[in-house]
């Protein structure tokens, strides 16, 4: 058919159009560069992070589950607070947790990137369940509780300005929990598939491998073995994490599961339990056995007694070793004078100091109950009646070691109900969800998740963790996983059932 004149002017205009898109972006990227140098000072970075920002913003369009990779692999690798002695920390020098004016120098970006991938995963979300009859909200199991605790953070937050709080102070103290209950949403909708569940874990995995790594060359490399005045050769957090990483490994071998991921853990065992051990948290050695001990009770009879089979000589063997080092000050009783600590006052000694700190406010915070029964709302100081040293932490007076009676201090007996009936809820859901999957892969994710929260709500009660960015995502991408896979399993095939 031929085409007509009109035809090809029309053929002509449109060509012309589609010719010149590429230059009007190119000029439009060009103003919004000078606009943000200007803004910046003259910062070279923006640039190259503008057009990361951009390719990311595209990707997490077509691909939300982006988003939980995203900040499921930062919040596990790269560090929020600064480790003291030790320096050119690759990992500490991305600042993912901090406010974006910081960064930028622009004054009104007064958030993080953090909350900006969280933001754009709901948005866009609530976008595609609009737009698209695939996406619809799934039922999350105890989501009245958990949309009650997240009103209860809101409306304490608000109690706590109204009594003259600080709302800096008051952002610092509940921005975790907030993170712990956006994650927990978004993460239970965007993860919805076998594969998407294997790329977190793999996400985990790996994660903890190169902080295995990365410990074992800080201790070998950058310290030459000695740890004279330092604290921690990583961040507080990481030896949950790793801990975390153990228990799995444990549950892929006791349930019956030896796929890639149980062979790649496996395999980067001896580095991760040696940073593990140099991370010196000595709660964390403590909550492992408990979630170790609490996996050889959940696992079915027969794996139970293969279970026992195996650890009854390691335990044997730990006792051995913890009565050889007892009274031992060498690098190799290191482990074993951490948890003595906990139990016998070592004189002189910087656990003595930091028993003590706790013990302090501990009296502190049951004061501050007695005198505030209502809760003095986030923002607010507590009162200080025995005199603490000293610290360098900022927020000292408004976050105390104890995030136990800090949330009934801040909340009150309600609030502190409330927060217990999350956490409880939470518990019992993970119980349920897996006693409910066959497949060993899925329930070993599931008794994973459920050592988790265990775990966290005890180092909650010795540390303040539950304010802490990395720990608050991690818990809830890890629930939010556990609720989606019983979900997921559900719906595979017959055929396909233990394959996972």
């Amino acid at each position: 058919m031929a085409i007509s004149s009109i035809d090809r002017k029309q053929l002509s205009v449109l060509t012309f159009q589609e010719q010149l898109k590429p230059y009007m972006l190119a000029v439009l990227f060009s103003i919004l560069g000078a606009i943000l140098l200007f803004v910046t000072h003259g910062n070279l970075f923006i640039i190259p992070a503008l057009c990361v920002v951009l390719v990311f913003l595209f990707l997490l369009m077509r691909y939300l589950e982006l988003g939980v990779y995203t900040l499921l692999c930062a919040s596990l690798l790269l560090e929020q607070f600064q480790i003291f002695g030790i320096k050119d920390i690759v990992t500490q020098k991305i600042p993912f947790f901090l406010n974006l004016n910081l960064t930028t120098g622009i004054g009104a970006l007064i958030f993080n990137p953090v909350e900006v991938v969280i933001g754009l995963m709901i948005a866009f979300w609530f976008l595609r369940a609009v737009t698209s009859r695939e996406w619809h909200l799934y039922t999350i199991p105890n989501f009245g509780i958990a949309v009650v605790f997240l009103g209860m953070l809101i409306f304490f937050t608000g109690y706590g300005l109204l009594r003259g709080g600080n709302w800096k102070n008051s952002l610092w103290e509940i921005r975790a929990l907030y993170y712990l209950c956006g994650m927990y949403f978004i993460t239970s909708q965007v993860i919805r598939n076998q594969r998407q569940v294997r790329c977190c874990i793999w996400i985990i995995l790996m994660t903890i491998v190169v902080k295995g790594l990365q410990g074992c060359w800080r201790y070998v490399v950058t310290l030459h073995g000695d740890l004279t005045g330092i604290r921690a050769i990583t961040g507080h957090e990481d030896a949950l994490f790793i801990s975390s990483v153990f228990v799995l490994v444990a549950c892929f071998y006791f349930l019956d599961y030896r796929g890639k991921e149980f062979k790649f853990a496996a395999a980067f065992l001896p580095t991760t339990f040696f940073t593990f051990l140099l991370a010196q948290r000595r709660i964390v050695y403590g909550t492992l056995g408990f979630s170790l001990f609490m996996v050889v009770v959940m696992l079915p009879r027969d794996r139970k007694i293969v279970a026992f089979k195996i650890m009854a000589p390691l335990i044997m063997l730990m006792l051995l070793y913890a009565g050889a080092f007892w009274n031992s000050s060498s690098k190799l009783g290191m482990p074993v004078q951490k948890i003595k600590s906990v139990f016998v006052e070592q004189k002189g000694t910087e656990d003595e100091s930091s028993n003590y700190y706790r013990k302090a406010e501990l009296v502190n915070l049951k004061q501050t109950i007695r005198h505030h029964p209502l809760g003095i709302g986030f923002g607010n100081k507590y009162e200080i009646i025995m005199p603490l040293d000293k610290v360098d932490f900022p927020l000292w007076e408004y976050i105390p070691h104890n995030c136990i009676y800090w949330m009934w201090v801040k909340t009150g007996f309600v609030g502190f109900i409330i927060f217990w009936l999350f956490f409880g809820t939470a518990i019992i859901q993970a119980v349920i969800d897996y006693r409910s999957m066959k497949d060993p892969y899925f329930k070993s994710i599931a008794l994973m998740v459920l050592s988790l929260i265990f775990s966290q709500v005890i180092i909650a009660y010795y540390d303040l963790q539950i304010t802490f960015f990395r720990n608050m995502i991690y818990l809830g991408t890890a629930m939010a996983i556990a609720t989606a896979i019983r979900r997921i399993e559900a719906e595979l095939p017959l055929w396909q059932g233990g394959s996972a």
